[in-house]
């Protein structure tokens, strides 16, 4: 069998990180002996000249497609483009949001033969298994599908009890070069669960409310090869990384045996932080913490069963600011019982609680209690349009507050920031001195925008390249100007940029062809 997986296209105005999902799946194929092919329309843009091109190389029995609920949509007319090409091709789905919307996604686009629901290795190997020696699906667990015009879901599959049978992620099958080039952290996993019971979230109900750890040597091991890659930040991205005190501290004391130094950043909720744990993290080279505190207001906390108190929230930031760590907090607005009082002491909650805090407005995804139960929450949903579910505008609101106030407050406060932004650019225009930390933040945008530009106008592909016998200087001074005419950046910013590239490995001299062109590492 042959695999094509597909990550499709996420703004990056959402700093994607490497597809870690899709990466897990492939490595777990690869190992049971099927060949996988990533196609990762991140960084890669996406055609139908592109599907063309891949279907007649790489030749898949099966493509298949993540998504989160905001690219849904575009998954599925990635996967519609394939099936035209090739009628042969069997096409699958999984993610969070097939795995709760299997009927309507099924039932509304015929060219999906089925979808994977939940934990995807040993579910999607057995259909493999399956379609290759030509048995019915019917028994394989965790699966929906068509049977005689109707969607049939097959039993749930439990969850894998150790993770540790899971391979490292085959990031060998992706471009880190360009998410490097990006600026973008690399992600990675030490558990899966999370025991709590938040309306607005599906994670409890993807992975399981049990927490299955990985071994503290199997992480550390997995932490020490991503810290060799040149990436800025490595992201534990765990729902739950503080869930046990103890194995968090020996992870961090491990790190710290070896002799690792990088820089990285984790989830944590308020009341699974302690003084001990806190500078265990910082020693082994924690910078930020992140907390979900979603509201100033302890009744909506307790209506969305969150189950913290402002109090801890309070009491977590202060340690983490004596212990060195940066706490950076998030809010949900528009969350069920929310009123403009009650958004009015979220932003002040906010302000005065941490310099680094954002709001998302509540998205009530497909699996969500929020939505299944929205009318005993006193919430209206407006619009089931997916491409509109990124949680920057609202899709639903209180029966006590307009979605058009909620999103006036939120593209004021985002406008704000856009204001300050440009504000610094023009003091740097004008020859003012500037702060070291928003000339940081200038020059991470500038990289930012150059890379962008780079990977969606394909500017290294489309590079000629100069006869094989030039130097490698003679190249890259030829390239910088091309370049230059490209994207539109002054000479001076593109040979920096250049520069920065190269000593990040991203960009190197191909010499395999007939000239000498600048190309991905």
């Amino acid at each position: 069998m042959k695999v094509l997986l597909i990550n499709p296209p996420y703004p990056f105005e959402e700093s994607p990180t490497p597809p870690f999902g899709i990466i897990s799946l492939a490595a777990y194929l690869e190992r049971e002996g099927i060949e996988v092919l990533v196609e990762d329309y991140i960084v890669q843009p996406y055609s139908r000249e592109r599907v063309r091109e891949v279907l007649s190389a790489f030749r898949p029995n099966v493509v298949g497609s993540t998504a989160v609920t905001m690219n849904v949509k575009r998954a599925l007319s990635i996967l519609r483009d394939y099936k035209e090409e090739n009628h042969e091709v069997i096409t699958v789905m999984g993610g969070p949001h097939v795995s709760f919307d299997a009927d309507q996604i099924l039932g509304g686009h015929p060219f999906l033969d089925c979808i994977v629901r939940g934990e995807g290795e040993i579910t999607f190997t057995e259909m493999l298994r399956a379609l290759g020696a030509g048995t019915p699906l019917d028994d394989v667990k965790g699966m929906s599908l068509r049977s005689n015009g109707t969607v049939r879901h097959n039993p749930a599959r439990p969850l894998i009890p150790d993770l540790n049978v899971l391979p490292y992620p085959a990031r060998h099958l992706i471009s880190l070069s360009r998410y490097r080039a990006l600026g973008f952290p690399i992600n990675m996993v030490t558990s899966r669960g999370c025991p709590n019971k938040c309306i607005f979230c599906v994670g409890s109900r993807m992975v399981g409310r049990k927490v299955r750890y990985l071994d503290v040597q199997r992480v550390v091991d997995e932490f020490e090869l991503l810290s060799t890659m040149r990436f800025r930040q490595i992201n534990i991205v765990d729902d739950l990384f503080t869930a046990n005190k103890n194995r968090c501290i020996s992870i961090c004391e491990e790190i710290v045996r070896r002799g690792i130094k990088h820089r990285w950043t984790a989830f944590a909720r308020v009341d699974t932080v302690s003084k001990e744990l806190l500078e265990a993290m910082k020693a082994s080279g924690c910078t930020t913490l992140c907390f979900g505190i979603e509201s100033g207001n302890q009744e909506i906390l307790n209506l969305v069963k969150k189950n913290i108190t402002l109090e801890k929230a309070k009491a977590a930031v202060d340690l983490c600011n004596a212990a060195g760590i940066e706490p950076m907090t998030s809010y949900i607005l528009g969350l069920p019982g929310e009123t403009p009082e009650t958004v009015r002491k979220t932003m002040e909650f906010a302000r005065n609680l941490s310099p680094m805090y954002g709001y998302h407005i509540l998205a009530p995804f497909p699996g969500t209690e929020v939505r299944e139960k929205a009318a005993e929450y006193g919430m209206r949903i407006l619009t089931d349009d997916w491409d509109l579910y990124d949680a920057n505008r609202s899709v639903a609101e209180s029966i006590h507050m307009s979605h058009e106030e909620i999103d006036r407050i939120v593209n004021e406060f985002n406008g704000g920031i856009r204001r300050y932004v440009e504000s610094l650019g023009e003091q740097k225009r004008r020859g003012e001195v500037i702060s070291n930390e928003d000339q940081d933040m200038l020059g991470g945008i500038l990289s930012f925008d150059f890379s962008e530009k780079l990977i969606s106008k394909q500017v290294l592909e489309r590079y000629p390249g100069l006869p094989n016998g030039a130097t490698d200087i003679t190249v890259m001074t030829d390239f910088a100007t091309f370049v230059e005419k490209e994207i539109g950046y002054g000479i001076a910013d593109v040979e920096r940029e250049l520069a920065r590239l190269s000593a990040l490995a991203c960009i190197g001299i191909d010499r395999a062809g007939p000239a000498s062109r600048v190309a991905w590492i």
